[in-house]
């Protein structure tokens, strides 16, 4: 029975000394990419694959009705954050990027929130596209994440041609691949609706 006892502890022994020498790495993700980060927090619009945002677009969280204004042509300055997925650069990065025509034709505008100047009831307005100089500032199809830094903005200055009743226009951003960093495939497209009224 002693024998039963020690064989049984010296193989307990020994499994455990086998099994401790098993060495597992670390792993560690070294791919750095682009992403817009309100596409990442908002759902897709109908029938595309992205979100097309009638607000103006928070930071690090998704779109609140209650709280976010809508996007107007009297708002003035819209800032688009872009997100580094990935290990800082000691580097300022540059993320490429393109204007995108409309998809849809029309949208179910929200009306804007108490005490937004000019205020809009909800409704249905036609959609086309933005055009640069119009209805906003060119932009300039790049934007750079500061070194030792997780995100940089494209700011798109917004102009106010006057009103149009019943329009809206449509302004649609993809990351593409002519900066240092690549577009994440799942969220490098966002589309914004400025309300014409």
């Amino acid at each position: 029975m002693k024998k039963i006892g020690i064989y049984s502890l010296l193989i307990i022994f020994l499994a455990g000394i086998i099994s401790s020498c098993i060495k597992n790495e670390d792993v560690v993700y070294t791919v750095r990419l682009a992403e817009i980060d309100a596409a990442s927090w908002n759902a897709n619009a109908a029938s595309v694959t992205y979100p097309i945002l009638t607000r103006a677009v928070p930071e690090n969280r998704a779109i609140v009705t209650s709280v976010d204004s809508t996007l107007r042509r009297v708002s003035g300055l819209t800032k688009v954050r872009i997100n580094l997925v990935g290990q800082q650069s000691g580097k300022d990065e540059i993320v490429g990027y393109k204007i995108f025509s409309t998809p849809i034709t029309t949208i179910a505008f929200p009306a804007t929130i108490t005490g937004q100047t000019p205020s809009a009831a909800a409704a249905t307005l036609a959609v086309s596209d933005a055009v640069a100089g119009t209805h906003y500032t060119a932009l300039s199809g790049k934007v750079t994440i500061p070194a030792n830094k997780s995100f940089g903005y494209i700011e798109i200055p917004i102009l106010n041609p006057g009103p149009t009743a019943g329009q809206a226009r449509f302004i649609g951003i993809q990351l593409d691949s002519t900066g240092t960093l690549l577009p994440s495939p799942n969220y490098n497209k966002l589309g914004l609706v400025i309300d014409q009224r």
